[in-house]
């Protein structure tokens, strides 16, 4: 058994993979950066000078007093040093938009691969994440290292430069005095080591608690119904108030933190300021040192002032950006549970052929009862199985395997002979339609959600789907027809709408496999009778799987199956499960008593 790194040991290894992820997108964008940085010299070299000519110009302006240079010698010093102040000026702005910019395009493509991972993340990575925290990820932590990556590498690149060239121009020039000046400097690396790590935890803090905050507002606005229904505002609101309270308390602290570094180190170049004009002040009345001298190493102090005291914020912005792409990269390095396999077969075209074997099945990362056990069943292709049973009994969960939405093991599932583990994804899920029995509507027009997963629009189809799924005369009584927008999760549409709507999508695909989680519950029985009638064209020649509660909807299937606690307890046609009198026929009882309606006497599904 491996012995746990503790977390102080971890912490170090997890920025080094973080930081080692990110060095791909600054590999991308180097050219960006080699421009910045060649920038970035050019102005370290104006930085340089622009005291040095300050300096002459002083000399110059005190000779021109005493009479031992002339106007034109003031005039020519004056104007080299405009040219050189502009010419930094640019660099700094071409160092800046270059490396900025870069920063931006890091940002772009890292969104856009977290986002396609997101994307091939299996339902059960959902069911474990929350999904405020992944938008706080999406949003806040990427901006967080987009800042990292432009403001504060810029800084990094370029204050530690302007370091090392105005020392060595000061030490040309007076080496007592610069080393003076330089002895509260190393004061620095003690700061921000001190710093540092209060800065990491901090901001790490804060990031966790906007992830925290943002999932609890997207749970209340997504419910907001359920809350006013029970009258939940003032409680729903001081709950989060208290988080939100914990957020500006971690807010506080990152402040004081970040807050006291730039103050501290602030005080570095005046503390070196006071050097120069004390010892540099005796040495000019000594006659040691130049007028022209002073005022260079003056110049110097003061044009280090604000690299130093932003080298606070930089250390901060680093810190927090850290610790942002430590939570990106915890999810960057979650790899899909269900992905393409190296030995996947091409495969053109399904027949439709399910076959269920020895099937036995958990929900991920749950500790219960396995969803199903030891399910063994052939769906020829073009034909209907039906699915009934009690809730919780594994209907939803067996149909939910054929598309592959929960990884199983080898063997157990094969469509067409073909184990579903080795179909490519995009063959397998473009033509198996499922509708499922809570459907879910986008935040666009009632066309484009029902041909939402067709390659382009066509209205002919998209019409042909919504008068199959009964939806048509609906369509007509809205505002703007097929351009009506929905809604967020179709909001503006009753309950029985969304199912059609639902099943429609399904329908414009034209798949291979159909399948129907309860599909239509939310209608009433003369609009279900319609809709069965209009199935029965739709179901010929591929095969479809309905699972449903009232068994009015599956009585015509070619073969039924009785779930009872994931296991197959009963199959059958409708006159053979009913001929047995077991718990088929005991349902079928119920619901008459129930008025769900009576088996015997409605309409055919197929």
């Amino acid at each position: 058994m491996s012995t746990p790194v503790p977390l102080e040991a971890a912490e170090p290894r997890r920025l080094r993979e973080s930081f080692g992820r990110l060095g791909v997108y600054l590999l991308r964008n180097r050219a960006r950066y080699a421009f910045g940085g060649l920038c970035t010299l050019g102005y370290v070299a104006g930085f340089v000078a622009v005291p040095i000519l300050v300096g002459r110009a002083v000399g110059v302006s005190v000779r021109f007093a005493q009479g031992t240079a002339s106007a034109d010698d003031v005039t020519a010093v004056c104007l080299l040093l405009l040219a050189v102040t502009v010419v930094r000026g640019a660099l700094r702005l071409f160092s800046r938009v270059a490396v900025f910019n870069a920063g931006r395009e890091v940002e772009y493509e890292l969104r856009n691969d977290l986002f396609w991972h997101l994307q091939r993340q299996p339902q059960s990575f959902y069911a474990r994440w929350r999904t405020g925290d992944l938008m706080s990820r999406c949003v806040n932590d990427l901006n967080s290292v987009r800042l990292m990556l432009g403001p504060g590498l810029l800084q990094i690149l370029q204050t530690p430069l302007l370091y090392l060239a105005v020392f060595a121009a000061m030490l040309s020039r007076d080496v007592t005095l610069t080393l003076l000046v330089l002895l509260p400097y190393p004061l620095f690396v003690l700061i921000a080591r001190t710093f540092g790590r209060a800065m990491y935890r901090a901001n790490l803090a804060v990031q966790e608690g906007l992830g925290e905050l943002s999932n609890r507002l997207q749970e209340t606005i997504s419910g907001i119904s359920v809350v006013k229904a029970y009258a939940m505002e003032e409680i729903v609101t001081r709950r989060f108030e208290a988080m939100n309270q914990s957020l500006y308390r971690r807010h506080l602290r990152r402040v004081t933190v970040d807050g006291s570094m730039p103050a501290i180190t602030g005080m570095l170049p005046a503390f070196a300021m006071w050097i120069v004009l004390l010892v540099g002040g005796g040495q000019i009345q000594q006659g040691r040192m130049t007028v022209e001298d002073f005022f260079t190493f003056a110049m110097y102090i003061y044009e280090l002032t604000f690299p130093t005291f932003i080298m606070g914020w930089v250390v901060a912005l680093v810190q927090r950006g850290a610790a942002s792409m430590k939570r990106i990269d915890e999810l960057l390095s979650i790899e899909p549970a269900i992905a393409d396999r190296p030995d996947a077969v091409s495969v053109d075209r399904l027949r439709g052929e399910i076959e269920f074997r020895h099937l036995t099945f958990h929900y991920p990362g749950e500790q219960r009862a396995p969803a199903l056990r030891d399910v063994d069943l052939v769906v020829p292709a073009g034909t209907t199985l039906g699915i009934v049973g009690a809730v919780g009994a594994g209907k939803t969960a067996l149909a939910s395997l054929v598309p592959r939405l929960y990884e199983v093991g080898d063997g157990h599932v094969r469509i067409d002979g073909v184990d579903v583990n080795r179909i490519p994804l995009r063959t397998l899920r473009s033509q198996v339609a499922m509708v499922p029995q809570d459907p879910f509507l986008f935040s666009m027009s009632l066309a484009e959600n029902i041909a939402y997963g067709l390659p382009s629009p066509e209205p002919e189809r998209v019409e042909e789907a919504a008068r199959r799924a009964q939806l048509a005369k609906d369509i007509e009584e809205l505002p703007h027809g097929y351009d009506t927008i929905v809604g967020e999760r179709g909001v503006m549409l009753s309950g029985g709408q969304r199912q059609r709507a639902a099943l429609a999508r399904a329908l414009a695909l034209d798949p291979a496999i159909l399948i129907l989680d309860d599909t239509l519950s939310s209608v009433d029985a003369e609009t279900e009778a319609a809709i069965q009638r209009e199935l029965r064209e739709v179901f010929h020649g591929r095969t479809v799987v309905v699972i449903a509660h009232r068994l009015s909807t599956v009585r015509s299937a070619d073969q039924i199956v009785v779930l009872d606690e994931g296991r197959v307890a009963e199959g059958g046609t409708h006159e053979e499960l009913m001929a047995k009198d077991g718990l088929y026929a005991r349902m079928a009882r119920q619901q008459t008593l129930e008025g769900s309606g009576d088996p015997a006497s409605v309409g055919e599904v197929a």
